[in-house]
């Protein structure tokens, strides 16, 4: 029997997904290396000498940057198994009575971002749709990867450390600045303000995915989206089956995020995290890759280690008290946007 229950704004819980998706998944196919779990964001299909990954991931929150956004959250998905992405669609959704300007912007942005990386645009569908008060894009992006050369969320071994790049909330901070950038004028510095809005310019993880891939040593890779840092680091040992713990004094958070979160009294370490990349590596292969990724003027630090699973689960405070670490029930953006109204719950609920 269906419960009835409504969901907040974001992802659907990981209990629902288990209980109401995770069975009912059409026919089984002897290709599929890796399919639906919670904390794995690409699917990994057997070609034979290579492997096809493929990822989903809509745009939904945001206002501005969507075409941008729209191909480096799938790109970082595909990354994130150690793939490099190369193509890309799109399902753009128009609201009623959007014209040629919205679309060209949105084509641009995603053009310049596809460019980037490396990726060609191979399709899609374009329309405006009723009921919509912003546009809404579903991009799916493909990737190869040598057969045996592919890593998962779920790969993270008791012993292996964690190293996270660049730092928390890079995609969140972006967002918010922009899309509440009418709340913070006044509660922040100008130049602040548009510095925490262009920090979308960091948000891709596919060279610093590529370098620790190339490097070795990597059980496991995962970039934290929705639910921040936080989220990101329990789905990557919810996958794995392993406990973890994480040192909130070695998670970096940049000035720009500090002061949206502070304006806004939000966490940034349940703020969405696109832009940073969890990377699980052999403890001695640690120094080799954080050396790399500074040669790269890629921002990396050491915060934490997995653990076998009867050790839990924990985030040590910068006071050293110990909590558990557990699912984020709502990512810090979407509870903002309600907040603020900037997300209309019944246009856009489902």
């Amino acid at each position: 029997m269906v419960r009835a229950h409504r969901f907040p704004t974001g992802k659907v819980p990981s209990d629902v997904l288990q209980r109401l998706v995770f069975g009912r998944l059409g026919v089984p196919s002897d290709k599929l290396l890796l399919g639906p779990h919670i904390g794995e964001d690409a699917a990994v299909i057997d070609l034979g000498d290579r492997v096809l990954v493929v990822a989903s991931d809509p745009i939904t929150g945001a206002v501005g940057s969507v075409g941008w956004l729209a191909v480096h959250v799938n790109a970082n998905d595909v990354a994130s198994t150690g793939a490099r992405p190369v193509w890309f669609q799109c399902v753009t959704l128009l609201p009623e009575g959007a014209g040629e300007e919205l679309l060209d912007g949105i084509m641009e942005e995603m053009h310049a971002a596809c460019c980037e990386v490396g990726i060609s645009l191979i399709g899609g569908h374009t329309e405006t749709t009723p009921g919509l008060d912003r546009p809404i894009l579903i991009g799916f992006m493909m990737g190869e990867a040598p057969s045996d050369g592919y890593v998962t969320t779920g790969g993270a071994r008791p012993g292996d450390v964690i190293i996270l790049t660049k730092g928390a909330g890079i995609e969140g901070t972006a967002v918010l600045a922009g899309d509440l950038a009418h709340v913070l004028q006044g509660r922040m510095e100008e130049e602040a303000l548009r510095s925490a809005e262009a920090m979308i310019k960091r948000i891709s993880v596919v060279p610093e995915a590529m370098k620790a891939v190339e490097l070795g040593g990597v059980h496991s890779l995962h970039d934290p989206t929705e639910g921040g840092l936080l989220n990101g680091v329990w789905e990557m040992a919810e996958a794995a089956g392993v406990g973890v713990v994480v040192r909130e004094e070695a998670i970096p958070v940049a000035e720009e995020t500090r002061l949206v979160c502070q304006a806004l009294e939000a966490d940034p370490l349940k703020l969405l995290g696109s832009g940073s990349l969890l990377i699980v590596v052999e403890p001695h292969r640690a120094g080799r890759l954080l050396s790399a990724l500074q040669d790269m003027r890629v921002e990396a630090s050491l915060i934490g280690e997995i653990l076998p699973l009867e050790k839990g689960r924990v985030l040590v405070n910068r006071d050293g008290s110990r909590v558990p670490l557990e699912a984020v029930e709502q990512d810090e953006v979407y509870r903002l946007l309600d907040q603020y109204g900037a997300i209309d719950n019944g246009k856009n609920s489902s």
